[in-house]
Order: structure tokens, then C-alpha cells, then sequence
């Protein structure tokens, strides 16, 4: 894939800039060749980034591209431009069509602070099923709570969520052009996605749902969820889990899924693997019907909250627990 150019600014409002893009530069070039496979990061740019702000990156692809990596589940939309390069545009009239996803851009790597929460999940950590372009996430949320407070430290929050994720089961073989976007699992992608990330000082994992579902037992999962904990801890992180949330009702939950998801969930609860644990599944769950969800929190779907759900994930966590 060829860069031609990129540049980042400030949302204002959809495609439309606060101020002038700033260009990027990959080693002093405008541009980089990226070959299948590998990754570019942009030079270091000297740029403010506001609090709770949304960015517009936006890159020109001067030739054919016959596959790229893609964020499927971004919940907010991304704004196409008609042909050209309109990288250095602040207005949004060139952008005259939108998708729902995120292609090729992997990160934005924010100095400064006093480092970052990394959310290693699934799709309910993805935002599924949230409110598109209103980022009600609950990171997004638990990035608020953080922001807005003086008792713990104001730490970023980097969401590394996927949609059909698995602890143990890769979804995409790790090499090649594949049409699932699930993701290698946690095990494989824990190295790039959080123990790479330069301001991580906690890893919070709340994974386990898609594995049971797809038949992984529960020891499976259970010795994944030790692997991450033994591997994050040897590098100075500090290890928090979340309980598997419940999902009766949605169609690959059935009571075989469900008793793994329960024997997880007491492993979580009484095993000291891990720093911390943030009982979601007590939060979430139907006290009158606990293998299901509480109705008020339920998408509709039953595997995946709604707004007010994953709000209720981000209120419950206490925020000391993400201190090293």
C-alpha cells in the first residue's frame, strides 16, 4: 500500500478540521510504501491534542490498494474524499461519502500524562451496539470518569477491543489477506497490542465470551487469562480482569457455553493470578435470571449491552484498582 501523504487535525464537526491539517512525515518523506504485511509509524509531530478530542487522520492513496487492514467495528463514521488529494483540506466539501470503519490506521501514539489503561477485549469493549459517533464505548466512558477526577492518577485509556475476538483462538491466521476481522487472539496480539504500547501502566482483559461460545472450555480460557497476567506482570504492568458477562438467549449461549462461562468466572473471583478483578458480571447480570442480562442493559441482541449497559461497566470500576 502507498502512503502518498497524511496529515492530522482536530474534528471540528464530521470531515471538517479545527484549524489547518498538519502534514506527516514516515523518516522525512511525505509518503511511505508499506509492503504487505508490515507497519509505518509517522515521524514525531510537535501537536497539541486536546482532552476527550476526536482526530481527523487523513491519508492519500495515489494507486490501487488490493487489500488493507481494517478496523470493522469503529461505531463512528470515516469520510471518503472523490478523487485527488485532499489530505490538506480543513473544509469538508471534497468528503462526499462515509463507511463505518477504520481502515489502515492502527494507532495514535499520545506523549505526555501520566500513562494509559490498555482495555484488552472483544466486541462489548469494541462498542458494538453502541451509539454510533457518540463514543458511549465504555472506555470512552471510563476515559471521562479518569479525566474528570483528582484521586488517581488521570490516565489515558487505549482501546484495544475487536469484535469476535477470542483468548485463545486466533480468528485470522496472523499472515495473508483474510476477510475475517477478529483478529489474531490475546495471546498472540498481547505483545503489539499492549505490552508495545509506550504509556501502558495497566492492562485490564475482559475477553472469554467468544471462546466459550465457540466451544473452548473453560480450562482453555482459564490458562490464556494466567499466560496474559504472568506475561504482562513480567513487564512491570499491573494485571486487571473482568468477569465474562452473561448472554442467555443469544444463539451460540447455550448451557454448555454458559457453565464455562461460570467456572471462569469463579476462577476469576477466587484466584489471585491477577491484581485485580472487576466483577462485570455482577453488574450486568438479571438478579431474578442471572445467566441473562438485565433487560435495562440488554442491546436487544443478548450478548452485547446498550449504551446504558456499558455505562454501567465504566461506573462500577473503581478506579483505584487501576493504580500500579
Amino acid at each position: 500500500v502507498r502512503i502518498g501523504s497524511a496529515t492530522v487535525a482536530v474534528q471540528e464537526a464530521g470531515a471538517g478540521a479545527r484549524g489547518a491539517p498538519r502534514p506527516l512525515s514516515f523518516r522525512g518523506a511525505p509518503g511511505a510504501e508499506l509492503p504487505a504485511g508490515a507497519q509505518a509509524y509517522s515521524d514525531p509531530l510537535d501537536f497539541d491534542v486536546p482532552a476527550d478530542a476526536n482526530l481527523l487522520v487523513s491519508f492519500h492513496l495515489p494507486g490501487p490498494v488490493v487489500a488493507a487492514p481494517v478496523h470493522s467495528q469503529a461505531v463512528q463514521r470515516s469520510y471518503v474524499s472523490g478523487p485527488g488529494d485532499h489530505t490538506a483540506d480543513g473544509s469538508p466539501a471534497a468528503y462526499t461519502s462515509t463507511i463505518t470503519s477504520w481502515p489502515l490506521l492502527t494507532g495514535v501514539d499520545v506523549g505526555g500524562g501520566p500513562g494509559s489503561v490498555v482495555l484488552l477485549g472483544d466486541s462489548i469493549t469494541d462498542g458494538v451496539k453502541s451509539t454510533q459517533d457518540a463514543n458511549r464505548r465504555w472506555p470512552n466512558v471510563l476515559a471521562t470518569r479518569l479525566l474528570n477526577q483528582s484521586a488517581v492518577p488521570a490516565y489515558g485509556v487505549l482501546n484495544q477491543g475487536i469484535s469476535a475476538n477470542r483468548v485463545v483462538a486466533d480468528r485470522y491466521p496472523g499472515d495473508g489477506v483474510s476477510t475475517d476481522t477478529g483478529g489474531v487472539s490475546a495471546l498472540h496480539r498481547l505483545d503489539r497490542d499492549v505490552l508495545a504500547q509506550t504509556s501502558a501502566r495497566t492492562v485490564v482483559v475482559f475477553e472469554g465470551i467468544n471462546d466459550v461460545r465457540w466451544g473452548a472450555s473453560a480450562d482453555q480460557v482459564i490458562a490464556g487469562l494466567r499466560e496474559i497476567a504472568d506475561r504482562a506482570r513480567a513487564r512491570g504492568l499491573r494485571t486487571v480482569a473482568a468477569t465474562i458477562t452473561p448472554c442467555e438467549g443469544e444463539s451460540l449461549c447455550t448451557a454448555t457455553a454458559n457453565r464455562q462461562r461460570e467456572a471462569v468466572n469463579a476462577y476469576l473471583r477466587t484466584s489471585d493470578d491477577f491484581d485485580a478483578v472487576l466483577d462485570f458480571d455482577a453488574v450486568l447480570r438479571d438478579p431474578a435470571h442471572p445467566a441473562r442480562m438485565l433487560p435495562a442493559y440488554d442491546s436487544g441482541d443478548h450478548l452485547h449491552p446498550g449504551d446504558t449497559g456499558l455505562a454501567a461497566l465504566a461506573d462500577s470500576v473503581d478506579l483505584r484498582l487501576l493504580v500500579p
